[in-house]
């Protein structure tokens, strides 16, 4: 089975942002904020939550009784996010909320959401980080748009077709977004800004997953590829590797030449060689070329012309 680095990684992302309902410093919880909201996602065509796929999420969310994890932005490629656990997400709801066109402007019409409770963690306030906790209860209490949500989970795609097999469109012939089917959550995080709704407390989902998907992806792949052999096997099929995708992307690399008169010859043996499908000789020239230092056929046939 031939392996390929996937254009998008196993766990995906879905960011919300949106108003708190309220924050209850006593208990540290925030309740209320929007984990995943009904509609298309930001980046256009990337994807959609129906409310079916709504109700799945909080039947997930459900079925963990210790809560969804919830940390401080995702972990990346130097951090596993384990100094920045925050909390435990709790309480998933339906709600509906009025979409907003932006940041501090409304709509009339109203949409599904699913809406949690983020149990801060007392770890919180220790972390390497600092008092994550403290901090996000204050950004959520003074400037709730300036954080989101993001649901890291793992989705089954539906892609919409007619009854002859094509995508269906929109009014506008724009083809529908795939619905998004969740089969798996891992956390919901808390983050800078999101790709899917409104507001921490709507949804906008991000299908390119973590800020470094790709790399981490492709460090997964290496990892199985080359299990249990040394960096200096590894390197060196990196590196023969890297060389054999670089040719077939791109072609034959130029050759670098000691000085302007080797590279001129080499073009003319390019020339001649393209003129007849055949590899150019030195038996072609009889010595006076002042390119070659020998007379080539090309010369030969220049003088014949009258050039």
């Amino acid at each position: 089975m031939t392996m390929q680095m996937k254009a998008e990684p196993e766990w995906l992302r879905a960011t919300a942002k949106g108003n708190v309902v309220q924050v209850d410093r006593e208990a540290e919880v925030i309740r209320g904020y929007i984990v995943a909201q009904e509609g298309p996602f930001k980046s256009e065509g990337r994807g959609e939550f129906d409310k079916p796929a709504l109700r799945e999420i909080v039947k997930l969310m459900r079925a963990s009784p210790n809560g969804l994890k919830s940390r401080f932005t995702h972990p990346d490629m130097t951090s596993d996010g384990l100094g920045r656990f925050l909390g435990r997400i709790k309480n998933p709801r339906l709600d509906k909320i009025s979409t907003r066109e932006s940041e501090g402007g409304r709509r009339d019409d109203e949409i599904t959401v699913v809406r949690a409770d983020l149990h801060l963690d007392p770890a919180s306030h220790t972390s390497p980080s600092g008092d994550l906790g403290t901090y996000v209860m204050d950004l959520a209490e003074s400037d709730p748009d300036a954080m989101s949500s993001s649901l890291v989970l793992k989705s089954d795609k539906q892609y919409r077709l007619d009854n002859r097999g094509r995508p269906q469109l929109d009014d506008d012939g724009v083809e529908l977004p795939p619905l998004w089917h969740p089969t798996q959550l891992h956390a919901s995080d808390v983050v800078d800004t999101g790709d899917a709704v409104d507001g921490i407390l709507s949804v906008s989902l991000d299908a390119e997953g973590l800020p470094d998907s790709a790399v981490r992806q492709g460090a997964k792949i290496l990892d199985r590829v080359f299990a249990g052999q040394d960096r200096e096997v590894i390197e060196a099929r990196l590196d023969a590797w890297k060389e054999r995708y670089l040719t077939r992307r791109f072609g034959e690399p130029e050759p670098e030449y000691e000085s302007a008169r080797d590279a001129e010859k080499a073009r003319i043996r390019r020339r001649l060689a393209a003129s007849d499908g055949a590899e150019p000789e030195e038996s072609w020239c009889n010595g006076n070329c002042p390119t070659l230092g020998t007379e080539c056929r090309e010369c030969d046939e220049s003088k014949a012309a009258g050039q």
